[in-house]
């Protein structure tokens, strides 16, 4: 009988701990708008980010985001983005409710495309658009507050600015963000 209970005992701690384990990570998708480059265009972007909770008052994150528009200086710009961030939850990240400020490294691959010229060939117009392709290195500054539905299901909104200095670029928004603790 004492084996048995110990062996339910040890199969228990087992499975405590991988719940704990199990926590420290989530998902979290994002949809919202952003401004690039001071206000010249508007965009729609999208992100994906993985969290690592590193202890009750700090998070790891790194994420992925796409963005474009055509509503704004050129006909077009999309971006593809990838950040590593730190967060700080001054009243702790082990509630239902996570406030958080963070900080980190942005890069980010800029196409922006605008008309030239028209011009008539035999056959019909044609048209001539430039594009213009950069990278651009910098750093982010976030708030964000996300909160528990669920044991498993997060609703967040998240705030950000993204100075980058290798050029003047800047990129800011507003993002509602959905995910899931693992």
């Amino acid at each position: 009988m004492k084996k048995y209970l110990g062996i339910i005992l040890v199969i228990a701690a087992i499975q405590l701990n991988a719940q704990d384990v199990q926590r420290k990570f989530d998902i979290r998708f994002g949809v919202g708008i952003s401004l690039l480059g001071t206000g010249d265009m508007t965009t729609i972007n999208f992100e994906n980010e993985i969290n690592y909770k590193i202890n009750h008052y700090f998070t790891g994150s790194f994420s992925l985001n796409y963005g474009n528009g055509n509503s704004g200086l050129y006909e077009t710009s999309t971006y593809f983005q990838g950040n590593l961030n730190i967060f700080i939850s001054p009243f702790k990240n082990s509630r239902r409710n996570d406030f958080r400020i963070g900080t980190g490294l942005s890069i980010m691959n800029i196409t922006d495309s605008y008309f030239i010229e028209n011009f008539n060939i035999d056959s019909g117009l044609t048209s001539t658009y430039y594009l213009d392709k950069r990278d651009s290195y910098g750093f982010n500054i976030i708030i964000e507050n996300t909160f528990s539905i669920t044991d498993r299901f997060l609703i967040g909104l998240k705030l950000f600015t993204q100075p980058y200095v290798s050029n003047g670029d800047i990129n800011s928004g507003i993002l509602l963000k959905l995910g899931l603790k693992l």
